[in-house]
Parts: structure tokens; C-alpha cells; sequence
């Protein structure tokens, strides 16, 4: 593995080391872009969270009880329901928990539209304050009654309270409502008087004065929302969820969404009074099915109670008898036994029969069953448990349909359980028959035993016995119906409230924090895209990572951006421990570790502009600072900047057109020119052939002389890719500092000046980075005050030249001076 593959795998390892470091400078470099835009997204995230309604939350604690009313921590009848569901589903039967059955009811659209209803939720008035609407609910300036509430279709309008008492009603749209006409409605402005009814796309409307009405500022816009009572339902219960407080209790947690928190706590309440009337109307369905059964009894007992008293007058009479009791007495004490026994047999057989009668009749096949406590009876549990199982089925049937899946489910267990009943009746039913047969047959046997009673008194007991069996079941039936009366007094729901609406002052919706943020994040990241985006388009060098992850060259210096580069080009002028300085100080140490009995530097770069005629001066100067003696040659002999700067003489074309010998190095060298110990050589006149001299032995013999005379010899020399001079002086150097600018150079010609150094075109060559951190998010910003600007022919008509690339600064540069000259 070569030099340059193992430099990769160590770049690849750490790769995200610099990429940190870039991302830091670029922010560090267009650090006001960055406050500009995070300012202002949070100017506009504040204005949009502010611009939305604010949404409100509260919660309420409720507890279902047991019929018992008890609601312990596991309530018993909860606890049983829960181990026959798993017996059930391990059988394969799918069940429900009753407990989630309750909180669906509770938040279901029947009870939300009872709610509505209640709560008038159909019209909704809202105003602006603070930039957003708030919700005027339990404040209303305006009370509007509609003649049709239920009327499909939305519609709002805006009104203003005038100055007279009067409300003007204007810009009407019509949101869906059938049988109007919405450009009638929004070109119509209605002026009403408090009290008076007046035209609406939802009919008759009556306005009367709210509770805020003399309070709320004249003129003020209202903005006013009619429903459908079934869309106010759906929209509230959007709102509406209930929960389990835990798996441990029949505690729901009941919770509300709102704009208003009024309005919020109402619906709770009002949702708790209307689930209670519902448990308790489920509750009397059955008290009431059984008291109907007992009247219709009643009615008939009465009616054959009637009869037999007449037919016992007629027989009294008819046999001129007042009283049986002397002329019986022997007779009654010995038939007591049996007639007892034979009219509870019958009282018993008699309610069963009926009861028998009405579970056979289809008619009733969806009716609950009476709740006749028959003596020794095994089914008075069945229907007990079939009557809740059959108000499960009306409540889940209220909430959905007869072709639902569990309505399917619950109707075969109620068919399966009436069955069972029917049968239990049937059953019991044949057994008091039998006691019954028993009795007659006890009695019958006594009766001919007593056959010397006249026969009128034995027909006169008949119709007797007839008489107290009727009087026994009516008095019967009639305690029963005191019983039911009493049941229906009670009208306790097992539900209560044990937490009420609670909720905090502040808002839930829009999350004030969570946008804010948002918006500071999204107002980082817009620069950071841009400039992200610009660095895709950006072919030029931006640091020392480019060099060397394209490149063996070894970079021994990177000079940063002077911003005082226009005022002052000399470093000698400046404090010692100005970073540019010290720069240059970095840049001799390294020149010196590199290059150990070097003397002759080579300065180039590969077009113009990257600064090089600034580094070589500079680096002169900060050799001289360490007491070396330097020659500064204006190897340029094309273009001669740093001879226009600082001074002329014959300089070096005198020294190469001088075949003769003539003159001395000491007759065309500047002494001291830039600082103590360091000379400078003018480029000299332009001559016809600059190419042509530079390859003269002349330049040898200079360079001899040179080394014996000074420490350093620097050669500012042409571009490489502009001319060939670069490249004839290099063959009399030690070394060749190659300057690259950030934001100047191409990076596509890196691959290239490596081919150079593998094939040692150009001796020991390094790389001097200029201008680093002058790139305002990877833009260029220049101010050295100095480049090439090759505006003319170069070389007596070789045709080739430099336009002036010296690059116009940025806007955040503009910004700053403007700032700075403020």
C-alpha cells in the first residue's frame, strides 16, 4: 500500500473530524445569516402559534359500581365476569369486558347528541383577541334560537352589535345546506332588532340578548358557527375520550378537548347526568314490563274474582243459607289440611301457568321476563340473568344494529337461555300439577266421606273454596305490584362521579414551546441548506482537507484572511502578535524543518490571483526578522508587481542580457529594501523575449553569487499555467513553494499538480495554502489589495494576458462595513 492509499484509510477513519470542523467554520463565517434567519423564523412561529385557537383539556374520574352499589378495588361482579371470560375464550368464545362496554356507551353519538341538545352546542360564537379566536361559549353577547334544529347543512356568518341595540348580520356563507341559495346569502345583510326573528340558510332564527350582550364592545366582529344537532354530536365526541384508570378498578377517566374550558367542563357534566338517566331507564324496563304483566293479571283475576262472589250470592239466596260455618264446622276441621294445602297448590300452579303462557307467546320473545318469586322454583336466577343479558342487547342495539355481530351473538345466548327457562317452567309447572292432583285427590277422598252434609252445603263449600283461591292469588298479585311501585321509586344509577372536572389554566393545543423551536431549528437549517447547496456548486479549495485528501504534497503553511490587507501590505508594519504574523512564522518554521541547507525557493501558483507575489514578500520579510540574509527577486519580468511596489532599477534582464560580464550583482540589487537584511532585485525593463532570457546561463551564475551572499534566495515568478516561466526558474531553485488560494484555486487541478510532483517537474515541491477563512459560507471574499491584472499583451504580442480577478466581496462584507462605518 502506497503513501498516498495509506493517507486515505487514516482520512476515511477520521473523516468525520474535519467535516465537524467545516461545518463549524462555515457557521462560525456566516454566524449573522444564521442569527438573521433564526430570527425571523421565530418572529413567524410566534405569530403562527398565536394565530391558533387555543385548545383546553379537562378530566373526570367516574365509578361504576355494582348493583350492590359497592365500588371496592376489584369489584366482585367485575372480578366473576372476568374468570368466565376466560373460561369462555378457552373455549374459542370471543367476550367483552362490561367495563370497556361503558366507556364506549359514554362516548358514544347518542349520548353526545343528548348533550348537544342540552347544551345548545348547535351554534357556536367565537371572537378575535391577541391574534387568535377565542371561544365565547358561557359568555355569549348573542343567544340564537332556530326554529328547525336538526336541519342538515352548516352555515356562519359574521354580526356586529350597533351602537342602537340592533345586530347587523353580514357575509352569510352557506357550507352545504341543500335548499339555499349561497350567492343570495352572501350579498344579504341583515339588520334585526333584539327580540325579533329573522330569515337564515337555516331557517326561522329568534336573536335574544346573552349573558355578555351590554358588555361586549359595539362594533366588535362576532363570528358565529350553525350546526346540525347530529354535526355538533360528531364534532364534540371528536373531543370526548374515555379510559381505564387501571385494570384493578371500574375507575374511567373521562376526558375532554375544547376551546373552551367551560364549555369542556359542561360536557362532562352533562355527559355524567346523561349516562345516568340511561342506566336508570334501563333499569325500570324491567320494573315496568313486570308491572305491566301484574296489572293485566290483576285485571283478569278481578273479573273471575267478580263472578264467583256473584255466583256465591245467587247460591245464598237461591238455598236461603246465611251461613255454613255452624253446619260444616265438623266438616271444615277435618278437610282444613287439605284444602290449605290444595289452594296454595293451585295459587302456585296458577302464576306458573300464566308465567308459562307469556314465555311461549313469540310475541314476547324480546320482551324481559317477569320477576315472579315462585316458591321453590330453580329458575328465578335464569331470569334474573336473562333480563340483564336482554338490557345488554337494547343498550348495544341503541348503538348499533340488529345485523351487528355481537347483536347476533347476544340474541342465540338469550334464545339458548329462554329456552332453558321455558323449560325450567315447563318442569316446575308439572310438578305443582302433580301437588295439585295430590290435593283434589285428598280432598275428593274427604268429600265422600262426608256425604251426609246436604248436598247444597257441599256446593255452597264449592264456590267458597273458589272464592278464597281467587281472593288469595288477587291479594297475591297485588302485593307484587307494591313491590315493582317500590322498585321503580328507587331511581339510583350504580354510577357516580368521583373526581370532577379538573384541568390546568393553560392551553394543551398549540404547543407554544414545541413551535418555537421548530421554528428555530427550521430557521438554522435554511442557511445551513443554502450553504449546503452552494457547496455543491463550489469547484474551488476550501482548506487543507481538499490538498491532502487529493494530493502527497506536503502543505507547510496556511496564511489566513487580513482584513487589513487593503491598508497595509508589509507585515514588518504590524504588532508581532498579529495572527497574520504569526502565520508567516509558522509558514518560516516549517520552510526551514522542510528544507535543511535549501536556500533557492521558487514561488508560483497556477493562474493568477492566489497572492503569491503577497506570500513571497512577506515570507522575505519574516526571514529577515530571524536575522537570515535574503534576496527577494522580481522573477516576473512580464507583469513586475513587486517592482512597481517597491522600486526599480536595471534590475534582472540587465543582469541576463549582460553577456559581457559587466555589471555587479551589488549594482542592481535594492539593499534593504523591504526590512534589515533583506534586498530586493527588480524584475528590470520587459524585454521582447522573457522566456528565451530566463533560460540564459546568466540566471545560473546569479544564483551562484546569491547563495554565497544570502541565507535565503526567493524567486517571485510567473503563473505556471499562464506561461513557461515558472518552470524555466525552477531548475535553478531548492525548492518550489506552490501558493493555492481558498476560493480561487480549482480543485480539478489537483489531481494534476500531483502528476507534476510524482514526475519532479518541479523540485521538492510544497504547498502553501492563502486567504484561509475567507470564504463566507464557501464564498469568496478577498482584501489584500493586490493580484494580477493583466489587462495588456504580454510579451510584445504573444497574445495571452490576465483579466483582473480580483473578487467583489460578499453581501454579509458589505453588511459589515456598513456596520463598522456606522
Amino acid at each position: 500500500m502506497n503513501t498516498l492509499e495509506k493517507r486515505k484509510v487514516r482520512e476515511d477513519e477520521i473523516q468525520i473530524v474535519p467535516l465537524l470542523k467545516a461545518c463549524f467554520n462555515a457557521v462560525r463565517a456566516n454566524w449573522l445569516w444564521f442569527v438573521l434567519s433564526a430570527i425571523l423564523c421565530l418572529v413567524i412561529g410566534y405569530i403562527y402559534q398565536q394565530r391558533q385557537m387555543r385548545t383546553y383539556q379537562r378530566q373526570a374520574v367516574m365509578l361504576i359500581e355494582d348493583s350492590d352499589g359497592q365500588g371496592g378495588s376489584i369489584p366482585t361482579s367485575r372480578k366473576n365476569r372476568g374468570n368466565m371470560n376466560m373460561l369462555l375464550e378457552l373455549n374459542g368464545i370471543s367476550v367483552g369486558d362490561n367495563l370497556k362496554n361503558e366507556m364506549f356507551i359514554l362516548t358514544s353519538r347518542r349520548i353526545m347528541q343528548r348533550v348537544a341538545d342540552t347544551l345548545h352546542l348547535d351554534v357556536c360564537q367565537r371572537t378575535e383577541r391577541s391574534l387568535h379566536q377565542v371561544d365565547l361559549y358561557g359568555e355569549e353577547p348573542l343567544k340564537l334560537e332556530f326554529a328547525n334544529r336538526n336541519k342538515d347543512g352548516i352555515f356562519q356568518m359574521n354580526a356586529k352589535i350597533q351602537e342602537n341595540g340592533h345586530v347587523v348580520f353580514y357575509n352569510i356563507q352557506d357550507l352545504g345546506i341543500s335548499d339555499s341559495d349561497p350567492k343570495y346569502w352572501a350579498k344579504k345583510k341583515i339588520d334585526v332588532a333584539v327580540g325579533a326573528t329573522f330569515d337564515t340558510p337555516a331557517g326561522k332564527a329568534k336573536l335574544t340578548k346573552g349573558l355578555a350582550f351590554d358588555e361586549f364592545p359595539k362594533g366588535k366582529e362576532i363570528d358565529i358557527i350553525y350546526y346540525p344537532l347530529n354535526i355538533a354530536a360528531s364534532l364534540y365526541k371528536n373531543g370526548l375520550n374515555a379510559s381505564e384508570y387501571d385494570k384493578e378498578s371500574s375507575l374511567i377517566v373521562l376526558t375532554c378537548r375544547d376551546h373552551s374550558t367551560k364549555r369542556a367542563e359542561d360536557i362532562l357534566n352533562e355527559i355524567f347526568m346523561a349516562y345516568k338517566r340511561d342506566v336508570v331507564d334501563n333499569k325500570n324496563r324491567v320494573a315496568n314490563n313486570t308491572a305491566r304483566f301484574i296489572e293485566d293479571r290483576l285485571n283478569i283475576i278481578g273479573q273471575e274474582l267478580g263472578q264467583v262472589e256473584s255466583q256465591m250470592a245467587d247460591f245464598k239466596q237461591r238455598s236461603n243459607i246465611i251461613d255454613f260455618k255452624e253446619s260444616a264446622a265438623e266438616f271444615t276441621r277435618q278437610n282444613a289440611a287439605a284444602h290449605n294445602r290444595e289452594l296454595e297448590a293451585e295459587t302456585k300452579l296458577s302464576v306458573a301457568r300464566y308465567l308459562l303462557e307469556y314465555l311461549q307467546d313469540n310475541a314476547n320473545s324480546h320482551q324481559l321476563i317477569p320477576s315472579l318469586q315462585l316458591d321453590g322454583a330453580g329458575f328465578t336466577q335464569q331470569v334474573v340473568t336473562y333480563n340483564q343479558l336482554m338490557n345488554e342487547r337494547a343498550r348495544n342495539v341503541a348503538n348499533s344494529s340488529e345485523n351487528a355481530p355481537l347483536i347476533r351473538e347476544l340474541d342465540g345466548r338469550l334464545a339458548t337461555m329462554r329456552r332453558s327457562i321455558i323449560s325450567s317452567v315447563r318442569s316446575y309447572v308439572n310438578s305443582l300439577d302433580l301437588e295439585a292432583r295430590d290435593a283434589r285427590a285428598n280432598v275428593s277422598m274427604l268429600a265422600s266421606q262426608s256425604s251426609r252434609v246436604p248436598l247444597q252445603e257441599r256446593q255452597g263449600l264449592d264456590i267458597q273454596r273458589q272464592q278464597n283461591l281467587k281472593e288469595a292469588l288477587y291479594t297475591y298479585l297485588l302485593n307484587k305490584r307494591e313491590e315493582v311501585a317500590l322498585q321503580l321509586a328507587i331511581n339510583e344509577a350504580n354510577v357516580r362521579m368521583v373526581e370532577e372536572p379538573l384541568g390546568g389554566s393553560s392551553s394543551i393545543s398549540p404547543r407554544r414551546l414545541v413551535i418555537l423551536f421548530v421554528s428555530l431549528i427550521i430557521g438554522l437549517l435554511i442557511p445551513a441548506i443554502i450553504l449546503w447547496i452552494r457547496s455543491l456548486f463550489d469547484i474551488t479549495v476550501n482548506g487543507r482537507y481538499d490538498i491532502e485528501s487529493q494530493s502527497t504534497i506536503p502543505v507547510i503553511g496556511e496564511i489566513p484572511h487580513w482584513e487589513d490587507a487593503a491598508k497595509e501590505t508589509h507585515i514588518a508594519n504590524i504588532p508581532a502578535n498579529d495572527p497574520i504574523v504569526e502565520a508567516f512564522r509558522m509558514l518560516r518554521y516549517s520552510l526551514n524543518f522542510m528544507g535543511h541547507g535549501q536556500k533557492v525557493c521558487v514561488l508560483t501558483s497556477s493562474t493568477p490571483g492566489h497572492g503569491k507575489s503577497f506570500i513571497s514578500r512577506n515570507l522575505a520579510i519574516v526571514l529577515g526578522m530571524a536575522k537570515k540574509r535574503v534576496l527577494l527577486i522580481d522573477a516576473d519580468i512580464r507583469k513586475r508587481s513587486l517592482s512597481k511596489e517597491l522600486g526599480k532599477s536595471d534590475g534582472l534582464t540587465a543582469w541576463l542580457i549582460d553577456s559581457e560580464r559587466k555589471l555587479s550583482l551589488d549594482d542592481i540589487v535594492l539593499k534593504d529594501r523591504l526590512s534589515e537584511g533583506v534586498d530586493f532585485l527588480p524584475a528590470g525593463i520587459m524585454p521582447p523575449n522573457p522566456a528565451e532570457l530566463l533560460m540564459s546561463e546568466r540566471l545560473d551564475e546569479l544564483v551562484k553569487i546569491a547563495r554565497e551572499r544570502y541565507d535565503y534566495v526567493l524567486f517571485d515568478t510567473t503563473p505556471m499555467l499562464s506561461v513557461a516561466d515558472a518552470s524555466i526558474v525552477d531548475r535553478v531553485a531548492d525548492m518550489t513553494l506552490f501558493v493555492m488560494r481558498v476560493g480561487v484555486q480549482e480543485k480539478a487541478f489537483i489531481p494534476e499538480l500531483e502528476k507534476i510532483h510524482k514526475d519532479n517537474k518541479l523540485k521538492n515541491l510544497y504547498a502553501v495554502i492563502n486567504d484561509t477563512g475567507s470564504k463566507s459560507g464557501y464564498g469568496y471574499g478577498y482584501g489584500y489589495g493586490y493580484g494580477y491584472g493583466y489587462g495588456y499583451g504580454y510579451g510584445y504580442g504573444y497574445g495571452y494576458g490576465y483579466g483582473n480577478t480580483k473578487p467583489k466581496k460578499s453581501l454579509r462584507g458589505k453588511i459589515l462595513d456598513k456596520l463598522k462605518n456606522k
